[in-house]
C-alpha cells in the first residue's frame, strides 16, 4: 500500500458568481505522477490549482503531505526571456562564459561556486 500524499476529503469548488465547478471529491494520490483528462472548460486547471494549495475549496479539505506545484498552461512572460533566466540561472551561466573566455573575476567563480556543470542540469531539467 503506499502513503497518501494529497488527499481530497469531500472537496467542492463554486465559482465566485456560484455555479458549481465540482462537488464532494474524495481522492487520495501518492507520489506517483498522476495526469488531469477531461473535456476543455470542466475544471481541470482549477483543480490543478486547488490541489497545489492556489484556491481553497468552497467545502471539503484538501491535505498535503508536502509541497503540490501547479504549472499554468499559458504564461505571460516579457519578450526577452530565456530559458535560463526563468530557471534563475542566467547571471550563473554569464559568469561561466565569462570564465571560458578567459575572466579572473572573483565575482564570476563566486556567481558560479560548485555548479560548473550547470549546463548538463539545465539540459537534463528539460
Amino acid at each position: 500500500m503506499t502513503t497518501a500524499y494529497l488527499t481530497l476529503q469531500s472537496v467542492s469548488l463554486a465559482l465566485p458568481d456560484g455555479r458549481l465547478v465540482f462537488s464532494d471529491l474524495c481522492a487520495q494520490f501518492d507520489q506517483q505522477p498522476t495526469g488531469l483528462v477531461g473535456r476543455n472548460g470542466v475544471g481541470k486547471s482549477l483543480l490543478a490549482r486547488l490541489l497545489a494549495g492556489q484556491l481553497e475549496p468552497s467545502a471539503g479539505r484538501c491535505l498535503r503531505a508536502g509541497a503540490v506545484y501547479y504549472l499554468a498552461q499559458q504564461v505571460d512572460l516579457p519578450r526577452a526571456s530565456t530559458v535560463a533566466g526563468l530557471a534563475g540561472a542566467a547571471s550563473m551561466l554569464n559568469a561561466l562564459q565569462r570564465i571560458e573566455a578567459g575572466s579572473v573575476d572573483p565575482a564570476d567563480f563566486d556567481a558560479v561556486g560548485e555548479r560548473w556543470d550547470i549546463r548538463q542540469r539545465l539540459q537534463m531539467l528539460l
